[in-house]
């Protein structure tokens, strides 16, 4: 679990936080948390899951599986449509505001629409 320990320690000085503020959040006591730093313990799988929450981590990241982070979140909804998360937001607040509802009425001739708008908006924020 070296690498853990190591990605602990790094992701925490990153962050800005002494080792008291993240045992707090984690519901452990400063030693434990210390222990897990120095590669004397390790943490279970429910404080793993909120120590990769509260630093925006993957598990697989802390664990040492993959070198990046942070992989992007994919939601399949069809077998050839899948959704980052950021997507899923996005479609969740348009559905909030009932726009996929009015969209959804002429979806062609409404996205052709929605497109030429949101070109002009880029280009007006870009000059």
């Amino acid at each position: 679990m070296d690498i853990f320990s190591e990605r602990l320690k790094d992701l925490r000085i990153e962050s800005g936080y002494k080792q008291d503020e993240i045992a707090k959040k984690l519901n452990v006591t400063k030693s434990a948390y210390g222990y897990y730093e120095q590669g004397r313990n390790e943490p279970s799988l429910e404080t793993l899951k909120k120590i990769a929450q509260t630093f925006q981590v993957s598990t697989d990241y802390l664990l040492g599986l993959i070198q990046i982070p942070n992989y992007p979140v994919s939601f399949r909804v069809t077998e050839d449509l899948s959704l980052s998360k950021q997507e899923l937001e996005a479609v969740k607040k348009m559905k909030e505001l009932h726009l996929l509802e009015e969209i959804s009425m002429d979806p062609d001739a409404n996205v052709s629409r929605l497109v030429r708008y949101w070109e002009f908006i880029k280009s007006e924020h870009n000059a």
